[in-house]
């Protein structure tokens, strides 16, 4: 059971891969292309249940990671994503998704810089069908359309300031096949559909020439879902998942064509989560531009 529930928690953070969230508030420009591949360690001591309850339920693993971004035109990118998941217990493909990101508006405002606002719209969802009942399930199995609103300041120094707020509907749906393994476990299982979900991030970072970095907090709540239970059989697709977590980034290139990043995360507090620490690596290749 401590690796069903640490790999739980992979199914919320495998959108983590340059900073929290697969968009930003930046555009490629038309023609050019990022690819980052990235390797990431994660490890968790213990689990937040609902009503602030802990429980020992450590977990370790490493995920593989894919993210690319394409510039479709000057206001238009669009973003892939992938992950595969290595642990003792199982590895495989977990979840991916795509992402359009559009910037309707970007003000000058004389001195102080420019205010840009971005759209995000997309979906994530899981890569293949792998079994979320037996201990070392890869991941959450959810299928979400999410929309994102962001909104950046680009000041004269080079500073940046970010607010992104996001929606994040739950499209998948409990299998009854599913829900007959548990019951034969737990006759009285009464299941519950899983629920939307809302985040919110703040991110201020420094772009430069040769380099990149930039801290954040992200907040997500969800206000339904049902809740894990030490011991009880379950399905841990339907629990409503909350966290405050912490992280930053920094990035270098030489060249401009091939960089490399190193970022991290802590997770605060939360519901239904395993307090994770994230370790990442990886290489940031461009062509175009």
């Amino acid at each position: 059971m401590r690796v069903l529930f640490g790999l739980f928690l992979l199914g919320g953070l495998s959108r983590t891969l340059l900073a929290q969230g697969p968009l930003d508030g930046y555009l490629k420009g038309k023609g050019v292309l990022d690819v980052v591949p990235s390797l990431s360690f994660n490890s968790a001591g213990r689990f937040f249940g609902a009503d602030g309850q802990t429980y020992e339920e450590g977990f370790r693993g490493h995920t593989l990671a894919l993210f690319a971004e394409y510039g479709l035109g000057q206001r238009l990118d669009v973003v892939a994503t992938a992950a595969y998941v290595l642990t003792a217990a199982q590895s495989g493909l977990q979840d991916g998704g795509f992402h359009l990101k559009y910037r309707p508006l970007y003000q000058p405002m004389g001195r102080a810089g420019h205010l840009g606002l971005l759209l995000g719209v997309g979906a994530s969802f899981p890569l293949v069908r792998y079994d979320i009942v037996a201990a070392g399930a890869l991941g959450q199995r959810a299928v979400t359309a999410p929309f994102r609103l962001i909104a950046q300041w680009d000041t004269p120094l080079g500073l940046f300031f970010n607010l992104t707020g996001g929606y994040h509907w739950r499209l998948d749906r409990l299998a009854e096949a599913d829900i007959a393994a548990v019951r034969r476990l737990r006759p009285a299982f009464l299941p519950t559909q899983p629920s939307d979900f809302y985040t919110f991030l703040v991110r201020t970072g420094f772009p430069a020439a040769r380099y990149y970095v930039d801290v954040w907090a992200e907040y997500q709540h969800t206000p339904g879902g049902s809740d894990y239970t030490p011991g009880v059989p379950d399905l841990p697709q339907a629990y409503g998942v909350s966290f405050t977590q912490i992280g930053g980034t920094a990035y270098y290139s030489e060249s401009g064509r091939l960089g490399f990043l190193f970022s991290g995360a802590y997770l605060l507090r939360g519901r239904n989560t395993a307090q994770m620490l994230r370790l990442t690596a990886g290489i940031v290749m461009r062509w175009g531009g």
